[in-house]
């Protein structure tokens, strides 16, 4: 079993575990919350060879770390979201992974999201909850000017509370955004396409 692999059956493991050892609770649908999370990400697309389809060129999958606050508006949540995580270009293909160790991508993420229920497990406040919003890429890339990506999020969270203020969360979500290389860092038969990021990961949430 793989790092990825791994993530998602602990996300899993941890959120069961959860709804099943609650106390019966309250959910915590009022006022603020606070989060802290950490997920497997993996990455497809960003830049692609034109004069050749063998090997599949985007990021090295990574460890991305997040911070976030919501708030109830009625029976949604508006909130905003921050991430930061480091990769490497890499290229795949058949039987072979070649990863540019010296050419490191930054980025801050910030996000705006409205999130709605979707289901409510017992009555310990567990619930699945649906997330989507826009999101902004500021990126720092070794040796060359920062540049900034503009594109959309959606994803799911599964919450169990473990005490009257506190949440554990099992999540998974999927973005697109523009490329992060520039036009002038590609060679003449490259071209620059959507980047797409997939992660699964584990948080907790306070509601003061």
């Amino acid at each position: 079993m793989n790092r990825g692999e791994l993530w998602g059956v602990a996300g899993l493991c941890l959120a069961m575990c959860g709804a099943t050892l609650a106390p019966p609770l309250a959910a915590q649908e009022a006022g603020w919350r606070l989060t802290a999370s950490t997920a497997q990400g993996w990455f497809n697309g960003g830049v692609r060879d034109s004069t050749d389809d063998v090997l599949d060129y985007s990021l090295r999958s990574t460890v991305i770390w997040g911070l976030g606050a919501d708030h109830s508006l009625g029976k949604m949540r508006i909130g905003v979201g921050l991430s930061y995580l480091t990769s490497n270009f890499q290229a795949v293909g058949p039987d072979i992974t070649l990863v540019d160790e010296g050419f490191v991508f930054t980025q801050f993420g910030v996000t705006a999201v409205v999130t709605v229920p979707v289901l409510r497990v017992g009555n310990a406040g567990a619930g699945l909850s649906l997330s989507a919003g826009p999101a902004l890429g500021f990126w720092s890339v070794t040796n060359s000017d920062s540049r900034t990506t503009f594109g959309g999020v959606a994803g799911l969270q599964f919450a169990a509370p473990i005490t009257p203020k506190w949440d554990l969360l099992a999540t998974g979500s999927g973005a697109a955004s523009g490329s992060p290389f520039l036009p002038g860092e590609l060679p003449t038969d490259f071209e620059r396409t959507t980047l797409w990021t997939w992660q699964v990961g584990i948080g907790a949430r306070y509601a003061p």
